[in-house]
């Protein structure tokens, strides 16, 4: 009985997914896959007007959509 409750009190909470009631908002601009997952990104930099080149940086699983290079801002 007491490793139950040991056990019980060491369990994570589940998580909050985001949309979800309880979960963070959707605040990111989303295009929807083919096979009908969601893609989120984020643009960043100078204008598309000034803009020269394009840099496209894709993201590990160690970091998020919310990095940019200081590149972008030149």
């Amino acid at each position: 009985m007491l490793r139950w409750a040991y056990l019980a009190l060491l369990k994570p909470p589940p998580p909050n997914v985001c949309g979800s009631p309880y979960g963070p908002p959707v605040t990111s601009p989303k295009v929807q896959l083919s096979d009908g997952k969601y893609l989120a990104y984020k643009e960043g930099g100078v204008a598309k007007e000034k803009a020269k080149h394009k840099i496209i940086i894709v993201h590990s699983f160690d970091s998020s959509k919310d990095l940019m290079l200081p590149i972008s801002q030149l």
